[in-house]
């Protein structure tokens, strides 16, 4: 068997925590917040998702190694972009008292190096013309920007590890989706696999992710009205 092959085979893996990802995230996402089961699944679904970065890379090196520069370099893309939410996610609950350690050198480092590898995204996107790449690129700047922007301004919230801590773990389900509809369902039902349907694999899940983002600020951050004659 080849290195190639070797590699190749951690696909299945990747599709089995895949799948368990898929469900420990719906079922700590429908449980009542702060409850036991919440916290419980809730750390399964970081386990598996930690699984799915760890598997991933060595198919990014199996692609590599069979001279698909484009994709290696996209997936090690989505490799960094996971692991910076997964790491948002995990720290903002653990450090949600201490600021200090949750916005430190790690958070600098982690930021910097996704909003490189988007921009790398960026420019390879522009290159081929690829919308896809331009716009899930683009993700990694915007990323870096706002990790840089809450450094600088520090907390402006009590609840700002909420904050941090929803907006990484939607990031994360627009992963775990994307990656069930782009591998598991479209070869599981191969008729589904047009141009069509694989851009509503990928944008579908981002939109909607986009938009249970703006609902949960309007829910936890709604803007305070001052009485008349305070302002």
């Amino acid at each position: 068997m080849s290195l190639t092959e070797l590699l190749a085979g951690f696909a299945l893996p990747h599709a089995l925590v895949g799948t368990v990802a898929l469900i420990t995230f719906w079922t700590a996402g429908l449980a009542r917040k702060g409850s036991p089961l919440h916290k419980g699944v809730g750390k399964l679904y970081m386990i598996a998702m930690i699984a799915i970065v760890l598997t991933a890379i060595p198919l990014t090196l199996s692609m590599a190694l069979r001279g698909h520069w484009v994709s290696a370099t996209f997936l090690a893309y989505l490799v960094i972009l996971v692991s910076h939410s997964c790491r948002l996610a995990w720290l903002a609950i653990r450090y949600k008292h201490d600021f200090a350690r949750y916005s430190g050198r790690g958070l600098r480092v982690s930021a910097s190096l996704l909003t490189l590898a988007g921009i790398i995204v960026v420019v390879i996107g522009v290159q081929f013309q690829a919308w896809l790449l331009i716009i899930f690129g683009l993700i990694g700047p915007l990323g870096g920007w706002g990790a840089w922007n809450l450094v600088r301004k520090g907390p402006q919230s009590p609840k700002w590890w909420l904050k941090e801590h929803y907006g990484a773990m939607i990031g994360n389900g627009i992963a775990t989706h994307i990656a069930f509809m782009q591998i598991g369902l479209i070869r599981l039902v191969p008729e589904l696999g047009s141009s069509v349907i694989q851009h509503l694999a990928w944008f579908g899940p981002l939109v909607l992710g986009l938009a249970a983002g703006f609902l949960l600020d309007r829910r936890y951050f709604r803007p305070q009205v001052l009485p008349a004659g305070r302002i």
